[in-house]
Formats: C-alpha cells, structure tokens, sequence
C-alpha cells in the first residue's frame, strides 16, 4: 500500500472510533432498547420479573439508577393552552384614547317666580298720575309709576291695559294684566 490509502484508511478508522466513544458516552439504546423502554415505563413498584425476558436474554438486567424527579423551572414552561400565543402575530398599535365626553349642556335660562301681586283696581284724580291697587296675600299696595314693591319688582310702566314689572334679581319684565287703563 502506498501512503494515500494508507493515510485514508487511518483517518477512517479514527473517525469510526470516535463516533463509538461517542455513541457509548452519549448512552445510545442498545439492542435490547425495548427492555429498557419497557422498564422505564413500568410503574415503580412493578418487579423485573413480572414480565418475561425476551428470547436471547437469559440472565437478568442489572437494575437501572430511578430517574430524575426534577420537575423543569415553571417560569421556563409555558403552559399548553397559552403555547399558540408564542408565535402569534402581534401588533404595536395603540388604540387612540376616546374622545373627552361633550361638555354637559348650559343650564337653563332662569325664570322669574310667578308674579305675586294681583291686580284690584286704578284710581286717577282729578289730572294727577294714577295709583294703582294691587293685593298681595292679604294686603292691599298702592302703586305709582316707578315705585319699587317689596325691594325686588320696579313697577316700570301702565300702557294699553298692561301693568309692566322688573324682577329686579334676574332683569326681567313680567306683565300683569290691568284692563282699560285711566
């Protein structure tokens, strides 16, 4: 033999070697793999001789060490029902935040209270500015142009049989009906 094949037959042989150490240190099943399967998968406190050695296997198994209870670290396993959602697509849209609610509708207007007073009758002597009677509850008020009535009406006109109120408060013109004025 010359030295190429010589040396190719070398490397081969080194190569089969190692992948023997290989197979023995990693502990690929031997032949007799559904023995051992089989012993792995009985429960703990089944025998070795509960079932029949297969052909060829006379002598017992040397017992095998038990094997790890080690249980795997629970924040590195995910559980099955939230597995899909590894690979999900997801997205980093963020929805825009709703807009402010309406601003609540303006109060209403304010009213006047009902005019309290109640009209009873006129009186103009002889070329002199009228006096108007009004009753109030109980009371009876005699009222000129312009007089002010319980701090809050101004009587502010007598026109076409209309007796013309400020409530005083608020700004606002209420009207009483007189009849034909004198």
């Amino acid at each position: 033999m010359s030295g190429a094949p010589r040396m190719r037959l070398a490397l081969l042989s080194l190569a089969l070697f190692g992948v023997l150490v290989a197979a023995v240190i990693v502990g690929l099943p031997a032949a007799d793999s559904a023995v051992a399967s089989e012993a792995r998968h009985a429960p703990r406190g089944a025998s070795a001789l509960a079932s029949p050695p297969p052909s060829g296997a006379a002598e017992a198994q040397p017992a095998r060490a038990p094997r790890s209870t080690a249980k795997p670290a629970p924040d590195r396993v995910v559980a099955s029902r939230q597995a899909a959602a590894l690979f999900a697509p997801h997205s980093w849209y963020v929805a825009p935040p709703p807009p402010p609610p309406a601003p609540p509708p303006p109060p209403p207007e304010p009213v006047a209270p009902p005019f309290p007073f109640t009209f009873v009758g006129s009186f103009a002597p002889g070329g002199d500015q009228p006096v108007y009677f009004l009753a109030h509850g109980d009371r009876v008020i005699d009222a000129h142009v312009g007089d002010r009535l319980d701090g809050v009406y101004q009587f502010e006109s007598a026109a076409g049989g209309q007796l013309v109120f400020v409530y005083l408060p608020l700004n606002l013109r209420q009207t009483l009906a007189a009849g034909a004025s004198p």
